[in-house]
């Protein structure tokens, strides 16, 4: 997430077609009586991941009806039982059977709504002049006094003036969002502040200087990696909203004055929305220029490392229930770690604020560096979304 003024290098456009469906600019979000309407007529076959689209208030509505999916172990079960165990006084009433014999609602079909995501195609592979270098570096434990390690795998570097033994304390705290599995109404918002943020073409370890790593082409950028985490999300029974304004274009100071007035209509419009994910790509440069792609090997493929940046309040920094984000976050750290291990870089716990007092359940999420490559990035996008479904259906209701 470099913070440099936007500038776009002009570029020979080329016909693509989009690794996703695109919708036309949508203002207001369809309402919930149009979406179960389109889906009336879907029906799944052969048991997969199944995609259909409808035309709705002039968008595309991408709806998903995924295969049942066995329940796992997940990090919040195994940590609820580390510091809340059973005891008679919270032990569940046993159920009887009247109870189980009254009917069950069947829940409604998940689906993801895309919105407001751009139509725009560039040709990146223009930029090979290969005067700049990239080094792969995968991002480790570290031992600094700051570096709180999390029980079950993954980092908090502390970067507040709070104790340590403090932090460590609350990052032991279950956090208490639930969510609604397999509702009908939208349960997380993925969206992006920087929006036109990119990647490399390939990994030749050589990237073009002139390429400013920004991008209005959403199959090339971060609006990708939100895309790939969204279908997982889906395909694990989540409703979802993906959001794709271009908050960082044509302009770049104030992307974050734009992005939170984008979240509080997104809010206003579906209150039921219970986790907001901003995200990001970093950018990560030594002294002499070289471009670092933040990489580590997940299942014999390379996977761009993710960092959560989850914000703490100040006196001059206002995010009320930070402390709500920051046991998600350690849920989610320790969530992926669980699940991939070496995918994370350190929880950054700071004084900050990116729109994150707006609710709870809000964090930042940078996926690799301007060194990465797009590949690298998606397929990251897809581990990120699979370990944030396992964790928010431990937290279902």
């Amino acid at each position: 997430m470099k913070k440099t003024a936007l500038k776009f290098t002009a570029a020979a456009i080329a016909a693509a077609s989009l690794p996703f469906t695109v919708t036309a600019i949508i203002n207001d979000p369809p309402d919930m009586d149009s979406l179960v309407a389109a889906a009336v007529e879907f029906t799944a076959s052969g048991g997969g991941f199944v995609t259909e689209s409808a035309e709705i208030d002039g968008g595309d509505l991408i709806l998903y009806r995924p295969a049942p999916k066995e329940p796992q172990q997940t990090v919040e079960a195994e940590l609820m039982s580390r510091t809340l165990p059973i005891t008679e006084e919270t032990r569940p009433e046993p159920v009887t059977s009247a109870e189980t014999a009254q009917p069950q609602t069947e829940p409604s079909d998940p689906y993801i709504i895309t919105q407001n995501i751009s139509s725009d195609t560039e040709d990146l592979s223009v930029f090979n002049s290969m005067d700049g270098e990239v080094e792969d570096l995968t991002f480790g434990s570290n031992n600094g006094d700051n570096y709180i390690d999390l029980p079950l795998g993954g980092q908090v570097r502390n970067c507040t003036e709070l104790d340590n033994d403090y932090v460590r304390e609350q990052s032991l705290i279950p956090t208490d969002i639930r969510i609604e599995r397999s509702s009908d109404e939208p349960q997380v918002l993925i969206m992006h502040t920087h929006a036109c943020e990119s990647y490399l073409v390939d990994n030749s370890g050589y990237f073009d200087s002139s390429y400013t790593s920004r991008t209005t082409d959403p199959s090339q950028s971060v609006v990708a990696v939100g895309q790939k985490m969204a279908e997982k999300l889906a395909e694990n029974g989540i409703c979802v909203i993906h959001d794709g304004t271009l908050h960082d274009y044509p302009m770049y100071n104030g992307s974050y004055d734009r992005a939170e007035k984008t979240v509080k209509k997104v809010l206003e419009a579906y209150p039921s929305i219970k986790v907001v994910l901003d995200v990001h790509r970093d950018g990560i440069e030594e002294s002499d220029g070289t471009r670092v792609a933040a990489v580590t090997e997940i299942n014999g493929k390379q996977a761009a490392q993710v960092m959560i940046i989850s914000a703490a309040s100040d006196g001059y920094y206002y995010v009320p229930d930070y402390l709500k984000n920051f046991h998600f976050a350690c849920l989610l750290q320790q969530q992926m770690e669980s699940d991939w291990n070496g995918i994370t870089r350190p929880v950054l716990f700071e004084y900050c604020q990116y729109n994150q007092h707006l609710t709870t359940g809000s964090l930042l999420i940078e996926v690799g560096s301007h060194g990465n490559t797009l590949e690298q990035a998606l397929y990251t996008g897809e581990l990120i979304g699979e370990s944030v479904a396992k964790a928010l259906l431990s937290l279902s209701v």
